[in-house]
C-alpha cells in the first residue's frame, strides 16, 4: 500500500517510530544531512526534500521532524502530511522570550548541554517509564550535539505562519514541550507527553491507519 517517509524529532532518531504498527505500510526513516551552521528551517528542509524520491509521498513528522515536514508540503506535491508532538506555524509555538530563549538564539550554550539526559529534559519529554528513559538516554547519547545546537535556535527563530492541505495532527493533551493550549489539533491524546508515537503508539497507528484509508 506504500511508504510513510519518516522524519524524527530532535533529539531523536528512527527508534521512536518502532512501536507503530500500521498494516501495509512500510516505514522509510530519512537520516538528518548535513547542516550549515547559517540554515534556517525553510532552507534545510530544502535538503531533506532532495533525500525523498517518491513523487506525492506521505510524509510523517515527530516534533522538529513535523515542521521539516510542513515546509518540504509547501516545495512540493504531498499526499499526506502527519504531524505528531508537532507544530504547523509560530503560532503553535512556546515563545523563546525567557532566558533560555536568548541563551539559545545566543549560540552561547556548548553543544554537550543538548544531549546531556536530566530529570527535568525526562519530564519535559514525557518519559513516564524506565524503558522510555533507557530510549531518551541512548538516542540523545547517539546525537550529534552541535546538530542538536543548531536545530534548537533554528526552531526558536522558526517563524512560519502558512501551511497546506492535506495535514493530520495528532497531539497530547500532555505535552510540555509544545503546549497543547497552542495547537489546533485534529486529533488529541488526552494522557499523552512528547513522546506519545512510542509510550502511546497503539493508540496513534489507530488514529494514522484511519487518516491514511483509502490512500
Amino acid at each position: 500500500m506504500g511508504k510513510i517517509y519518516c522524519l524524527s524529532g530532535l533529539g531523536a532518531d528512527e527508534r521512536i517510530y518502532t512501536r507503530l504498527r500500521l498494516k501495509g505500510r512500510t516505514l522509510v526513516h530519512i537520516p538528518w544531512p548535513e547542516h550549515d551552521e547559517y540554515d534556517e528551517l525553510p532552507c534545510y528542509a530544502q535538503k531533506v526534500a532532495t533525500l525523498i524520491q517518491d513523487d506525492n509521498p506521505i510524509i510523517m513528522g515527530v516534533s522538529l521532524g513535523g515542521m521539516i515536514g510542513v515546509e518540504i508540503s509547501k516545495m512540493r506535491p504531498v499526499k499526506k502530511l502527519i504531524l505528531i508532538s508537532s507544530a504547523k506555524t509560530r503560532s503553535e509555538m512556546p515563545p523563546y522570550d525567557g532566558l533560555f530563549g536568548k541563551l539559545i538564539r545566543s549560540k552561547i550554550l556548548p553543544p554537550f548541554v543538548y544531549k546531556t539526559p536530566n530529570p527535568v529534559l525526562m519530564q519535559r519529554f514525557g518519559a513516564e517509564t524506565e524503558e522510555d528513559e533507557a530510549l531518551l538516554s541512548a538516542i540523545l547519547k547517539d546525537s550529534d550535539g552541535k546538530f542538536m545546537k543548531w536545530a534548537m535556535r533554528a526552531i526558536a527563530l522558526w517563524q512560519n505562519e502558512t501551511y497546506l492541505q492535506p495535514v493530520s495532527h495528532i497531539h497530547g493533551r500532555k505535552d510540555k514541550m509544545i503546549f497543547p493550549e497552542n495547537v489546533h489539533a485534529d486529533h488529541w491524546i488526552e494522557d499523552g507527553g512528547h513522546m506519545m508515537v512510542y509510550n502511546r503508539a497503539e493508540q496513534i497507528s489507530r488514529i494514522i491507519e484511519q487518516e491514511l484509508e483509502g490512500l
